[in-house]
């Protein structure tokens, strides 16, 4: 904690700064304005909603993950949760950010909270409701209306249901998925159990191929021949970074699984996928489809 007088000097010196040349007709509308919170989000599932809530005007500034909607690119970035641009963070002069709770004990953030900066830690969970849940935490802290807030709900509901009409279409054996992990051939990581991959994929009607661990785990032949998996599943972005589907099949076992003969593999962006955001049972459902192709087209 010894960076900690350094910033709070810093964050005092910015909030007292006040344009020198400012006049008496233009008071009222800078008072209107330091009215409204500025806003910093940690969460790319966040970030997202808080544009579907209205409050794109008041982000300030957001994490690397924040990359959906397209619109949020212009909106300065402050690194990684666990890896935060402190003095950059404090130039914005936030007076709110929001975080995930399970990445809300950082250095950085315990920092910014003693620099009297506000902290919300938002519960997050794997499931379709998990944006409507955090709408209300996020509603109870800018004033966004009850009402609002349940119709935004019913919004995601309509969603699931969409999810569960082609569940409900479908027959036959769960497929066994695997999803891997990649940036590039040297880092490979598989799903186990308790992970936001096994969540999604079983809201899709698979199974996850590994149940023997939890977390993640380096890829192994190994691994590969004991999950014979139907369906590989990763990220668009992971996909990429081993050159396709060509430098998948460098893998070592990627070749024998029914999955890779038989050419299915899916990849999907990123965010969209394990973000559990509002979008979460969108793209559950489009997951759903490529499992069952025959059965949902």
């Amino acid at each position: 904690m010894k960076f900690i007088l350094p910033i709070l000097f810093l964050f005092a010196g910015l909030t007292a700064c006040t344009p020198a040349d400012q006049t008496a007709e233009q008071a009222p509308e800078k008072d209107t304005e330091e009215t409204a919170e500025r806003i910093v989000s940690l969460s790319g599932t966040l970030t997202e909603l808080l544009y579907d809530l209205g409050f794109e005007d008041q982000l300030v500034g957001v994490d690397v993950t924040s990359t959906y909607p397209p619109a949020v690119n212009t909106v300065p970035k402050l690194g990684h949760v666990n890896k935060l641009n402190v003095e950059a963070l404090l130039e914005l002069r936030p007076t709110l950010i929001f975080v995930d709770a399970d990445r809300s004990e950082t250095p950085a953030l315990i920092t910014l909270t003693a620099a009297g900066i506000k902290v919300v830690a938002v519960p997050s969970e794997p499931t379709l409701d998990n944006a409507a849940r955090a709408a209300k935490v996020l509603g109870k802290h800018l004033q966004l209306s009850a009402e609002k807030v349940a119709d935004y709900a019913a919004g995601i509901k309509i969603d699931s249901e969409v999810l569960a009409e082609t569940l409900a279409g479908t027959v036959g054996d769960k497929p066994r998925v695997l999803f891997i992990y990649a940036r590039g051939a040297k880092q490979l990581m598989v799903a186990g159990a308790d992970t936001e991959a096994a969540a999604m994929i079983e809201l899709a009607g698979g199974q996850n191929a590994i149940t023997s661990f939890t977390d993640f785990k380096p890829l192994t032949p190994e691994a590969l021949v004991e999950a014979a998996p139907e369906v590989i599943l990763m990220f668009e972005s992971g996909l990429k970074s081993l050159d396709g589907k060509a430098g998948l099949a460098n893998v070592p076992g990627i070749g024998q699984t029914p999955a890779f003969k038989n050419d299915r593999i899916v990849a999907m962006d990123g965010h969209y996928l394990l973000g559990f955001g509002p979008r979460a049972a969108r793209a559950a459902n489009d997951l759903a489809q490529a499992l069952y192709p025959v059965q949902t087209k």
